[in-house]
């Protein structure tokens, strides 16, 4: 079955389920908006099968290769034959041999991708113009309807880290669902990606409804976006234009926050960075803002979906073929110096930085003057090299603006992917930088001046903190840290930030090994991850013990007694079957939903509780961590310690560790 054929039932499917869902009551809703998210899901699954198809005809991956390319030819004249065709079950051999042939011809490469070895990047044929427009206007549709009226205004580095730290909240107490897998890598050289696809279209819903359906909207533009991308660039000109002839209304600028899901190579890039910059400077400052946290997270969205490229351009020292970059910066430092009394928005800082890293060039010369004279001058220094030795000039002072300290983890996240090039200009930019952001973020209650408007959890912050710097340097990061989570006067937040920094890094795969493979980190952290769960496990059990014994008026005062926020009278979560009267689960979900408990300080309780999932989480993702040791005694032996604390986790009456610690056994 062709694809654009496909994808004509399955919209007509989800346009049938969303009129049904405007005449159901308030119980049937519920299980409507699942059922949209459903097939939104299989929706952009499907696009990311036939795309990774396409990547198993050129013999990128391991999979047998089902899409018969020959048909996609341009030569061959065929009016579908982009969609290209799957090959019954029955097809021999030479069909798929024929098909892998005909690939070569059929697909010119457009960039670079990034693993522990290259490959060259593929967009999938375009699909019908009509079927393209159709599936466009589905995932506007969905990604307007269930976005927060603030989210526009987050800033992007901590969205991510926000979205994925609440997500974590969430999920563990539900399900075992997570977000969306779209990563370009697993779609090229992922293996056994059906059954992946598939669980990930099947994963239970979370409590946030809204979350998952962005994803699911972003991951179908995705798709499109690199198949059909002369209506995405025109959807996207069309709003920056009509952004103009608003008058005095603020634009809504919705339609190009779907750019952040964008694939692309660098001269789209290029367009993209032309369009702005032809609105960006005769826009109302409220507007202005939206495109710079836009403009910021493409960039990021580029460097994510054709690293290789991005590398290459540090290698070889080019930049996108535009010249509006100057103009766009120039910009920025405007808006950022006019706001000298009261710091700027920390997002001109961070798209500032972003703008200079993909400009290999420039980064060079400015990294070799700042670095030798360190300090902020104003004559015989460029504008770049002010730029850069203000950021690390603010680093130094007692009230750092968020705005710097988010810029600096720009210049480390950007060093991260850059690993595969030892002693880049970035990375000696953020060495500069390291020693000074970590006095700040370690200290942050005295020394972080948040940004008046959009204050930031600082341990968000450090997170992210730790987890680029145990990309960098694993050692190095864990003298650091690790004395800080192991101390006796160390606080479960802090073991938690530890943890999901961990599992942070463990995440981003660039061409050198997992940091899981550095020996002693491995062993290190394995040790941690034991101890943690023994102390924290013997912790919740104590609570537990108090709820079962009925702890009295203390526990019923504390509100364990009454219907939680988002709890059935049953005590199930609101949407879902499974009743949960654990205090462990309660304490988890009411870390979500803000409310405050007191047998342990407040939020200690749900600390703990997701301290030890996060740990179980991470060790049924990477099972190495379970392990340490010389020989294969010492490795039987710490396996039997991890075993044995994992198997304590299973008679926890929490749901939520429960499922986490059968996961890792």
């Amino acid at each position: 079955m062709r694809l654009c054929t496909l994808l004509r039932r399955l919209f007509s499917l989800l346009e049938s389920i969303a009129r049904a869902s405007q005449s159901a009551d308030t119980r049937s809703s519920t299980v409507y908006q699942q059922s949209q998210l459903l097939v939104l899901r299989v929706i952009a699954m499907g696009m990311f099968y036939h795309w990774h198809q396409i990547y198993a005809s050129h013999g990128i991956n391991s999979d047998k290769p089902l899409i018969n390319l020959a048909l996609n030819n341009p030569a061959s004249g065929s009016a579908d034959a982009a969609d290209g065709d799957v090959d019954d079950e029955g097809a021999d051999d030479n069909g798929a041999a024929a098909a892998a042939a005909a690939a070569a011809s059929a697909y010119q490469p457009v960039g670079a991708g990034f693993n522990k070895g290259d490959f060259n990047l593929f967009y999938p044929g375009p699909l019908e113009e009509p079927v393209a427009k159709r599936a466009f206007g589905i995932a506007f549709e969905y990604f307007r309807s269930w976005i927060s009226p603030h989210s526009v205004r987050l800033l992007a580095d901590t969205v991510g880290n926000q979205s994925r730290f609440m997500f974590h909240l969430r999920s563990t107490h539900t399900s075992q669902s997570h977000p969306l897998s779209s990563s370009m890598m697993d779609i090229a050289v992922g293996t056994n990606m059906l059954q992946k696809f598939v669980r990930a279209c099947i994963n239970e819903p979370t409590a946030d409804m809204g979350l998952e359906i962005q994803e699911a909207a972003g991951a179908i533009f995705m798709f499109v976006s690199a198949t059909n991308w002369n209506i995405a660039m025109q959807r996207a000109k069309s709003c920056l234009y009509l952004v103009l002839s608003r008058g005095d209304e603020v634009a809504d600028l919705t339609d190009i926050r779907f750019l952040e899901f964008a694939t692309m190579d660098i001269s789209r890039l290029a367009q993209i960075i032309d369009a702005f910059s032809d609105v960006f400077a005769r826009v109302k400052p409220a507007e202005q803002l939206k495109m710079a946290i836009v403009l910021r997270r493409t960039i990021w969205g580029f460097i994510a979906r054709c690293g290789g490229t991005f590398i290459d351009m540090h290698r070889k020292s080019y930049r996108p073929p535009t010249n509006r970059i100057e103009q766009l910066m120039d910009g920025l430092r405007a808006i950022i110096d006019s706001h000298a009394r009261s710091s700027a928005h920390p997002a001109y800082y961070q798209l500032m930085v972003m703008l200079l890293m993909i400009c290999p060039d420039t980064v060079s010369l400015a990294a070799e003057h700042a670095i030798e004279h360190g300090e902020a001058r104003e004559d015989g220094c460029s504008k770049h090299v002010r730029c850069l030795a203000r950021i690390h000039q603010h680093l130094t002072t007692r009230d750092v603006p968020e705005g710097i300290v988010l810029a600096s983890q720009e210049l480390q996240r950007v060093s991260a992917v850059l690993t595969v090039l030892p002693g880049n200009n970035v990375s000696r930019l953020s060495d500069m930088f390291e020693a000074e952001l970590n006095s700040v973020l370690l200290d942050s209650g005295t020394r972080l001046a948040p940004y008046r408007e959009e204050p930031i959890d600082p341990k968000l912050l450090l997170i992210s903190n730790m987890a680029c710097q145990f990309q960098l340097n694993p050692e190095k990061a864990l003298q650091l840290f690790l004395p800080r989570v192991t101390s006796s006067k160390s606080e479960p937040w802090m073991q938690l930030v530890f943890v999901h920094a961990v599992s942070s890094a463990l995440t981003q795969r660039y061409y050198l090994k997992s940091i899981n493979e550095v020996a002693m980190f491995n062993k290190l952290v394995a040790k941690l991850f034991l101890d943690l769960l023994r102390r924290n496990v013997d912790t919740i059990q104590t609570i537990s013990e108090q709820q079962a014994a009925g702890a009295g008026a203390q526990a019923r005062s504390a509100g364990y007694g009454r219907r939680l926020q988002g709890y059935g009278s049953d005590g199930a979560v609101a949407g879902f079957g499974t009743a949960a009267r654990s205090i462990c689960d309660m304490a988890l979900n009411v870390a979500s939903t803000g409310e405050k408990m007191s047998i342990l300080p407040p939020n200690e309780i749900a600390q703990r509780v997701q301290l030890v999932a996060t740990i179980l989480g991470v060790i049924a993702e990477e099972p190495r961590l379970a392990i340490w040791g010389e020989n294969e005694d010492t490795k039987f032996e710490s396996l039997e310690l991890i075993v044995g604390a994992i198997s304590t986790c299973i008679q926890e009456p929490s749901i939520a560790i429960q499922r986490r610690a059968g996961l890792a056994l």
